[in-house]
């Protein structure tokens, strides 16, 4: 391989990995680096940014209007702090209160809501092993 040869892949290669590291931070900026509880939204560096915020729905918040679903979620950690989110999109079957759920949207800490683009449900006793019994020896 010539010189010029050897410039151009290197050139090639190079570009290749800078526009891979501009699309990984780019989406990491859009989708919220970690995910976060709400008790993490507190510290007030969220305002207006994009977040991904697990929490437990809250009995009795469930509502429904024209722009949507309105509840309010609470920390998983068990530490103080609740959020309201308005979600106008598709709803899971499972979503209902007591629930816990995965949201991502932008946050406004003046009112402290999350205005969610996405919404995820999760349901741990769905997937929890169910209790068997022994199989009987038969003679």
């Amino acid at each position: 391989m010539n010189k010029k040869s050897r410039t151009r892949l290197l050139v090639a290669t190079g570009f290749i990995v800078v526009v891979f590291v501009v699309g990984v931070v780019f989406l990491v900026q859009r989708q919220g680096a970690y995910y976060r509880q709400v008790s993490d939204l507190a510290a007030g560096q969220y305002n207006g940014k994009n977040v991904k915020v697990g929490g437990k729905v809250l009995n009795g918040t469930i509502t429904r209007d024209t722009s949507g679903v309105h509840f309010t979620i609470q920390d998983l950690t068990g530490k103080p702090g609740t959020v309201k989110v308005t979600y106008a999109g598709q709803m899971p079957n499972t979503f209902n209160s007591g629930v816990d759920v995965v949201v991502v949207g932008k946050y406004a800490s003046g009112d402290q809501t999350i205005t969610a683009d996405q919404l995820q449900t999760k349901c741990p006793s769905k997937y929890k092993a169910q209790a068997t019994t022994p199989p009987t020896a038969t003679q």
